[in-house]
């Protein structure tokens, strides 16, 4: 199946805070486009349910985002070598950071086309 996704996607691995009311659960980000991000955790919450995030730099910068959960799977510790377990987060909006997470994925150039496109 071809993917359809207009975003391109980057490996980056950035720990994660995340929660609902507090930043209470950790895990890393595998997946990272302008618009959202997939997080490897053990702990998922359903689709709809909007989260608080933080993400951390290797340098230490701190990005806090508030988003969404698109999607989420979870799965079988035993299995977690084959199937990942996490969910995709939609980003709701930047509250602080957006410039860190542009220049760290580079994706300046791809904020401006997906403006200029009005996507």
């Amino acid at each position: 199946m071809p993917d359809s996704r207009l975003e391109q996607r980057n490996k980056k691995r950035l720990s994660v805070k995340f929660g609902y009311d507090k930043l209470e659960h950790t895990g890393y980000t595998s997946d990272v486009s302008y618009r959202g991000f997939f997080v490897e955790s053990r702990i998922v919450y359903k689709s709809g349910i909007a989260l608080n995030c933080e993400l951390t730099t290797r340098n230490g910068e701190i990005i806090l985002i508030e988003g969404r959960v698109q999607w989420s799977k979870k799965g079988v510790m035993r299995h977690s070598y084959i199937m990942k377990s996490g969910m995709g987060i939609y980003i709701l909006k930047f509250l602080k950071g957006e410039d860190v997470y542009l220049s760290l994925l580079d994706l300046r150039e791809e904020k401006r086309i997906l403006i200029d496109r009005h996507i």
